[in-house]
């Protein structure tokens, strides 16, 4: 991505983060940037366009980050669980990606299509259905389809994180219990016996 078209997204990602969708006008990222509305359109179609393309590149980051807090882990299960403890503590830090994807449902729904999502999740899903797999041929975990586990923890993860539906202890979410249950949940789904 250009330097440009980068600038433009973080001045979005400011925009969005102090003042929502709805009063982020093409004018003020225009005027925020120090560029005409024209440069604007020849990088994105719409505002729309431009909030897609922000999520996307935040949802990259986010994983390269979570990624990078593993480490070098060789054992599949451990790296799985490494995986699910380190992606947990990333969405509760309060950064722009989770501030999005808990309270602005209406931006998420409206203008981040299916398509994108989907793009998004079957990224995640084929890293996680790629450890499952490699836990597989060596005999760790039990012969599973790795897409339909991977895809099923998948979702699990955003229930335990940022799309909680029901309600949940914080004294017991502070002391990672959530998490180990989720662990624990996962493992005994997997693991040979």
């Amino acid at each position: 991505m250009d330097d440009v078209k980068n600038r433009i997204l973080d001045n979005v990602k400011d925009r969005l983060d102090r003042f929502g969708f709805k009063k982020t006008t093409m004018d003020e990222i225009s005027r925020d940037c120090k560029i005409s509305k024209k440069t604007i359109y020849e990088h994105f179609r719409d505002k729309e366009d431009m909030v897609t393309c922000l999520f996307v590149r935040e949802c990259h980051k986010a994983m390269e980050i979570v990624f990078s807090r593993m480490g070098d882990i060789e054992d599949p299960l451990d790296k799985l669980i490494q995986l699910i403890r380190a992606a947990v503590q990333y969405f509760k830090e309060d950064i722009f990606i989770t501030r999005l994807l808990k309270n602005d449902e209406a931006l998420f729904s409206a203008f981040l299509s299916r398509k994108y999502h989907a793009l998004i999740d079957q990224e995640i899903i084929a890293i996680i259905a790629a450890i499952i797999n490699e836990g597989k041929e060596q005999g760790k975990f039990r012969d599973v389809d790795e897409q339909v586990i991977a895809y099923a923890g998948f979702k699990l993860f955003q229930a335990f994180s940022y799309m909680r539906t029901g309600e949940f202890s914080q004294e017991k979410d502070d002391q990672g219990y959530y998490t180990e249950v989720l662990i624990d949940f996962i493992v005994n789904a997997l693991v040979k016996k």
